[in-house]
């Protein structure tokens, strides 16, 4: 008798047809599409830092031509704007990219801070 009730059980449950409606609030959608920088700890080169800002932003530019897949970063801790550029996930990438810029900038100090995920292209 148990069979027989486990089967009609299963043969009744596979008949009927069910339906499951999900309702969610918009914000969700929002919340999973937005882009946010996701930061990890790594290293910047600091090239340039001076009281003016138009200097800074002349080296900037001059950098970028030269270096256009390389981010760059203008800060201001008073009374300075520091120019820092790349986001290496390793000590020994910024160190070589540093030497790499020897001679071309007058500043070339690594520091260990919050980056960017590196660029893949």
């Amino acid at each position: 008798m148990k069979n027989f009730l486990f089967a009609l059980g299963l043969i009744i449950s596979k008949s009927m047809i069910s339906q499951i409606t999900f309702k969610q609030d918009n914000r969700i959608d929002q919340y999973l599409y937005q882009k946010k920088p996701r930061l990890l700890t790594g290293y910047r080169v600091q090239i340039c830092f001076d009281p003016e800002k138009s200097v800074v932003e002349e080296v900037r530019n001059r950098f970028v031509s030269s270096y256009p897949k390389i981010d760059t970063y203008m800060s201001f801790e008073p009374p300075y704007f520091n120019l820092k550029v790349g986001d290496f996930r390793t000590q020994i990438e910024a160190q070589t990219f540093a030497e790499k810029l020897q001679g071309a900038y007058t500043l070339n100090i690594v520091h260990k801070e919050q980056i960017n995920l590196p660029r893949i292209d």
